[in-house]
């Protein structure tokens, strides 16, 4: 939203001066105002920092426009050279929360300022305006400098999340008030949501079909299980993708002999003579451009030879025990996507984990 669509009044403005935040009363503003705000005695003058020698030297007595720069410092009067003209850009500082950072990029983001600043993207970006109707910047929307350098953040007022496959997602991942059966499978399942069948697990237990929509609580959670899989024959990214798991309530451990990410009391088909097992995958040595692949059950559990896939004689030891690989292959000669490093990892591997485990003859 540019300043001209916006009814909120003026953008807040703020000026950087040696370091030091001083606010001003509009965008375009006399050099006298700044020196008085920011206390700059007489011997002084003020400079628009370009990174350059030829930074801009402001008149005392003139005006100074802040989009084109409000990152300043002073200077003796006695040590003013004469410059040529500055062809550097000017040096911009936005402001969150009180806190400035220094860029010269003008096209910002919401999703951008926030990341700036090492802010969480669960809070709502605000541009501050000189009216007590401030603008919310969405994380996909322009924080362009142009039409303001002060921002506040809040915690997000809806807080709409829900958990699918014990994973979160939020508004920012398409979550809303109402949704149906597929549009919560095609969180975990983009490529092939009409595959699935849908159950909610909070509050009462049952069957969402793919057209059915219901009104989405708080906090709801939902497991996502593909109708069928086929088995075959066959890391500081691995903790964020645990972590994530981790956050929705999942149970993992992450093993450093063999690199393995274990996956703890996953729901078995029911029915069966057992109700939950422990998943383990091995960590590619090439990951994430190598794919995950295959699973490793218990030795002797009792799925081995009923779940889809051959029981393997490779053998791995963690955690106390023996762990026996089945060869099951979801982003190949199975029905799942094919491995896109950049948007596969281990916390999708538990919906194909889960998928399998559903699939037991």
């Amino acid at each position: 939203m540019s300043k001209s669509e916006n009814s909120c009044g003026d953008a807040k403005w703020r000026v950087l001066v040696d370091d030091v935040g001083v606010s001003t009363p509009r965008q375009v503003v006399q050099v006298a105002v700044i020196r008085a705000q920011a206390s700059i005695g007489g011997d002084f003058v003020l400079v628009r920092d370009h990174n350059s020698p030829n930074d801009v030297v402001l008149d005392d007595d003139g005006t100074v426009d802040l989009g084109d720069g409000n990152v300043f410092y002073t200077l003796r009067r006695c040590d003013v050279q004469s410059r040529g003209e500055c062809q550097e850009p000017a040096k911009l500082a936005i402001f969150v929360d009180d806190r400035v950072e220094i860029v010269t990029r003008r096209d910002q983001t919401g999703k951008m300022v926030l990341q700036l600043f090492g802010i969480g993207l669960n809070v709502q970006l605000i541009r501050d305006y000189e009216s007590p109707s401030d603008e919310p910047v969405a994380l996909d929307d322009a924080a362009l400098y142009d039409d303001g350098p002060v921002f506040v953040t809040r915690q997000r007022e809806d807080g709409l999340k829900i958990t699918v496959n014990s994973r979160v997602f939020t508004e920012d991942d398409g979550v809303k008030s109402k949704m149906t059966g597929g549009e919560i499978a095609a969180l975990v399942y983009p490529e092939k949501p009409q595959e699935t069948c849908v159950r909610l697990l909070s509050g009462g237990e049952r069957l969402v079909e793919f057209a059915e929509r219901i009104t989405i609580a708080l906090c709801a959670t939902f497991s996502v299980i593909r109708k069928g899989v086929t088995g075959g024959y066959e890391q500081s990214r691995v903790g964020l993708e645990v972590g994530k798991l981790m956050e929705g309530g999942a149970t993992v451990t992450v093993v450093d002999k063999p690199a393995a990410v274990v996956y703890h009391d996953l729901a078995v088909k029911p029915g069966l003579p057992i109700a939950k097992t422990d998943v383990l995958v091995l960590i590619p040595g090439g990951y994430p451009g190598q794919m995950i692949d295959g699973a490793y059950l218990p030795q002797g559990s009792q799925l081995l030879g009923r779940v889809k896939g051959s029981p393997q004689g490779n053998t791995v030891a963690a955690l106390g025990q023996t762990w026996q690989l089945v060869s099951y292959h979801p982003h190949t000669n199975g029905i799942g996507p094919a491995w896109a490093p950049t948007k596969h990892g281990f916390h999708t591997y538990i919906g194909e984990i889960m998928s399998w485990l559903h699939d037991v003859v």
